[in-house]
């Protein structure tokens, strides 16, 4: 009775967070949009040849709009993505394992129609998919993944009570453990994980491009109009100034992104690399999950479209080779690649 009540009360506090958590990523978003329409709003009315540049120049500012639009298309495309969560991945792999037990049912039922129900080849391999149980099989293809020796309770999220797969982390905001963890964004309201990182990316390079033709944008009004009142002067500024600070970060962030997409790590695993267990024993400068530069890149940008892919820890031999320095025949081969 008083572990049912327990359970209860934590899925109410839960769903209840859940709920406050949505309602904050609504809010954070309809900001999102308002400050992209103050931004470029602003800039339009400073700008002095807004009138000259919509009857001469129009592709110019089609191309500027469209820009704006794909920007927060992107945003909410992004913002509203699934990041891949394990529980998803093990929804999968129950219906794959019920699909199997239909099969090897109808399998039974057409050996017991010819009379083989009796053959000792599949009374075995009845016995042990009878055995198995999706939670059962989870836990073992997981562990596979890990080096030997390790145990399943290392590994078992204390929130979810699941095996997590490497490179997995419980994300207290999501209250969900994320494949490939990268971080929970505030900005977009989600986790970056496995299968929207490629997605984060374009939008952060989207995002800079609109900042810098905004920022230019905004000089020009400047520059060009010197007669106008003081308080023009003043936001415009502002705006530059503001402007500038976020094109700076955004930039900072692509790059950053942009490293880690090439050499297949995470923002968690360069920040805690020493509290994860399986990365304490590898050296700074070896990469564990990299495959080269350009399958990297590959599986980055095609991981939303292959499925739910589990990435094994490589083992300790594999970890040694990859710490030997480079020699002339591996530049040559394209070792790095």
């Amino acid at each position: 009775m008083a572990s049912s009540s327990a359970a209860e009360s934590s899925s109410r506090l839960s769903d209840r967070g859940f709920y406050a958590a949505r309602r904050s990523a609504l809010g954070l978003r309809f900001m999102v949009l308002l400050m992209h329409v103050l931004f470029v709003g602003a800039v339009f009315i400073l700008d002095p040849t807004l009138d000259w540049r919509i009857h001469g120049e129009p592709w110019y500012i089609g191309l500027y709009g469209v820009l704006v639009l794909l920007t927060l298309v992107q945003y909410f495309y992004t913002a509203g993505s699934c990041p891949g969560y394990v529980i998803d991945v093990m929804r999968a792999g129950s219906m794959m394992h019920a699909t199997f037990v239909n099969t090897a049912a109808l399998s039974k039922q057409s050996n017991s129609r010819n009379g083989n129900i009796n053959s000792p080849t599949s009374r075995a391999q009845l016995q042990k998919l009878s055995t198995m149980t999706p939670t059962s099989s989870w836990a073992q293809m997981v562990m596979d993944l890990y080096p030997p020796g390790s145990s399943s309770r290392d590994w078992t999220c204390t929130y979810c009570r699941i095996v997590q797969p490497p490179r997995t982390r419980h994300c207290h905001d999501c209250d969900k453990c994320v494949l490939q963890f990268d971080h929970h964004c505030i900005w977009l309201g989600t986790c970056i994980g496995k299968r929207n990182h490629c997605r984060f990316l374009w939008y952060i390079f989207e995002e800079t491009i609109l900042c810098i033709w905004t920022a230019a944008l905004c000089i020009e009004s400047l520059c060009l109009d010197v007669d106008k009142a003081w308080w023009k002067d003043f936001v415009g500024v502002i705006l530059l100034a503001a402007l500038i600070l976020i094109l700076i970060f955004l930039l900072l962030l692509w790059l950053f992104h942009s490293y880690i997409a090439l050499t297949n790590q995470t923002t968690y695993e360069i920040a805690r690399r020493k509290r994860i267990f399986y990365l304490r024993g590898v050296p700074e400068r070896v990469l564990p999950f990299s495959k080269g530069i350009c399958r990297n890149l590959y599986d980055f940008c095609c991981s939303s479209q292959k499925g739910y892919i589990l990435e094994a820890v490589p083992p300790s031999e594999e970890l040694e080779a990859r710490a030997a320095r480079y020699t002339c025949r591996d530049v040559i081969c394209c070792r790095c690649c």
